[in-house]
């Protein structure tokens, strides 16, 4: 097919290097995922209702700052671009650094209120939801820019899958680090470990910050297609960011697939935050098993990208090959459904087939976003990948928020008690009903994820409707309008 053959813009270093803005960005929210709400609730003993009233108005914010960030990204003619051309480029070297500090600062709770947690529940939980919005300020404004120059930089359908099996790898390899190092640097019990943890995420991530430059650097030729950009919208009107919203939530195609992309990213999230609560709890083992149960999750999903990226070009139909990997997420979280039986053996094999079918999700997810861009640039006649992006940003942080609230719900109506660092206790502090509190993590593992994936999946396969023929027709036409 002539596709296959398409000459590539980029090197397969610049793709490398590309993929590594993906590991930075893992490394540091992998973490994030995996310690914010037990370090607050199981460390530290803030109350159960504050940790999820954090996560819920720090969401509000989410709410907020995602599309406007994006919305703004995009209407903002910055001192940079009139000058030099670079649109993205400089967002990306301000903001990342700095976004890694506001990742430490979350940790750095003042020790004074940690010595009497009882008599302080109000400015921890003060520091906790500033900390947290801080985070996803710089957080939104640095992604937006990086996965917005995807389209951009990689037009072509394959040069687009093979960066992005190259980033997925890359990607995979960010949360295997995220997954496996910090864990084995805090104690069970000892509040101040978190932050040693934290300081070292940071002196990491500066040194990986660096290996993303080349791959977000913004060429001649990509400065001129943003100046040709810049021309085609001269003299037309900015849209209000309010008629912009509602423009882009009126948009069928658009809100199934991020419906879609909120079914496994919230899986995923509720899993992650999960496993901290499955090794101690579920399996009552010591923190270095979240590193082996979570690497053999990993190791799934990095062992199944060589597969997902030769399958994907043979039936070359995104839509199919996005279906195909949310039944295999969906499948395998059936074994994890009857997780207080598995014992530690059964949770590294049911953790590497779940990682096959989450390798899946992040495979496809950029190919099949690149294709709805392409078809709303045309159906506007404008490329505004940042407002897209920016509403994309909003969904993960959504998919944040909905851990909160399942953690708040089957939390206090399982019995389970915060402050109990231990499986022991646990039964101390609740003797006659520790077992269904113990049940409950299993609910907000598996369970809940599991249904909420199977939902996506049924409202994407009827509703998503750009297929390959359609696809390949939006490619004509962008090439024909210039866009």
């Amino acid at each position: 097919m002539a596709e296959s053959k398409e000459e590539y813009e980029n090197s397969k270093g610049i793709m490398v290097s590309y993929g590594c803005s993906q590991l930075y960005g893992q490394w540091i929210t992998g973490a994030f995922g995996i310690f914010v709400l037990y370090f607050y609730e199981v460390e530290i003993g803030l109350d159960t209702l504050l940790v999820s009233t954090a996560f819920i108005l720090y969401s509000i914010w989410n709410a907020i700052n995602d599309p406007l960030s994006g919305y703004l990204v995009e209407r903002l003619n910055m001192p940079w671009q009139k000058k030099w051309g670079y649109k993205r480029l400089p967002w990306i070297l301000l903001l990342a650094v700095p976004w890694l500090f506001t990742y430490l600062m979350i940790f750095l709770v003042p020790s004074a209120w940690l010595s009497d947690v009882a008599a302080n529940q109000w400015p921890i939980f003060g520091w906790y939801l500033g900390s947290l919005c801080l985070y996803d300020t710089l957080f939104t404004l640095w992604n937006i820019n990086s996965t917005a120059l995807y389209p951009d930089k990689f037009r072509g359908l394959n040069e687009r899958r093979t960066a992005t099996g190259i980033g997925t790898i890359i990607g995979m390899i960010g949360i295997v680090l995220a997954m496996v190092v910090p864990p084995l640097l805090v104690t069970k019990g000892d509040v101040h470990t978190y932050r040693t943890m934290a300081w070292i995420c940071v002196g990491i991530g500066i040194l990986l910050f660096f290996t993303m430059l080349p791959g977000v650097w913004e060429k001649k030729s990509l400065r001129d297609y943003y100046a040709r950009q810049k021309e085609l919208a001269t003299g037309v009107s900015k849209e209000p960011f309010f008629k912009t919203m509602k423009r882009v939530l009126s948009n069928r195609i658009y809100i199934v697939k991020v419906i879609f992309f909120f079914g496994y990213q919230a899986a995923a999230a509720l899993i992650q935050a999960s496993a901290p609560y499955v090794v101690t709890f579920v399996l009552d083992a010591d923190p270095f098993v979240l590193t082996i149960i979570l690497g053999g999750m990993l190791l799934g999903a990095l062992i199944s990208i060589y597969f997902w990226l030769r399958f994907a070009k043979k039936v070359n139909d995104n839509k199919k090959m996005s279906l195909i990997a949310g039944w295999v997420m969906f499948l395998t979280f059936i074994p994890l459904i009857f997780g207080q039986f598995l014992g530690f053996i059964g949770w590294i094999i049911s953790m590497i087939l779940w990682g096959v079918g989450l390798g899946g999700q992040w495979f496809m997810d950029p190919p099949t976003m690149g294709d709805t861009l392409d078809y709303l640039t045309i159906r506007y006649n404008k490329r505004e990948n940042s407002v897209y992006y920016g509403w994309n940003a909003f969904i993960i942080r959504l998919s944040g928020v909905f851990t909160a609230v399942v953690f708040g719900i089957v939390h206090p109506l399982t019995g389970f008690e915060e402050g109990a660092p231990t499986l022991a206790d646990l039964i101390t502090a609740n003797p006659t009903g520790w077992q269904l509190a113990v049940f409950g993590i299993i609910i907000h593992a598996a369970i809940i994820p599991a249904v909420l994936v199977l939902v996506t999946i049924l409202i994407f396969r009827k509703y998503y409707t750009l297929t390959p023929k359609v696809v390949a027709e939006n490619k004509k036409k962008l090439k024909e309008l210039g866009l």
